[in-house]
């Protein structure tokens, strides 16, 4: 039993094909006449990315659980990205500051490797470079080493 329903829907799927079909050829049909395809359009380079040390806590938060290497007084140390904590929201704040709202970073590592922190120490992350960044004063929560960057 065949219906409408049917009927107009092999309509439309076969002229549907036929049109694509016709454009494909349409294609071919300037082969031999001379002219030149357009080139293959080129990709559009994307910006590069803000620094880190101007960057959003959006921006952070996407790095969150990630390894970063800080060059301290022990060596090159490898930290985790392990929290950030937003600071509440301040209308008043100046609209020239590098970012809109300020955010603390927490970096946990090896207590062994922890910088003595208090000044400003050059930070490693894969995808997005060397950067300095000021840390502060380290501390040991269970049994890792733990240093924190204000970025206001």
């Amino acid at each position: 039993m065949r219906t409408d329903t049917e009927s107009s829907r092999r309509s439309f799927v076969l002229g549907g094909l036929a049109s694509v079909a016709a454009t494909s050829l349409a294609g071919c049909g300037s082969a031999g006449s001379g002219s030149v395809a357009a080139p293959p359009a080129q990709p559009v380079a994307s910006a590069p990315p803000v620094p880190l040390t101007r960057s959003e806590v959006e921006d952070w938060e996407k790095l969150v659980g990630t390894s970063f290497l800080i060059m301290g007084e022990a060596g090159n140390a490898p930290a985790t990205l392990a929290a950030l904590e937003r600071s509440p929201a301040d209308p008043n704040r100046p609209a020239d500051l590098a970012r809109h709202q300020p955010f603390i970073a927490y970096f946990e590592m090896d207590s062994r490797l922890v910088p003595t922190g208090g000044k400003t120490y050059q930070l490693s992350h894969p995808t997005r470079g060397l950067f300095d960044l000021f840390l502060g004063q380290p501390g040991t929560v269970q049994g890792k080493g733990v240093v924190l960057a204000v970025l206001a």
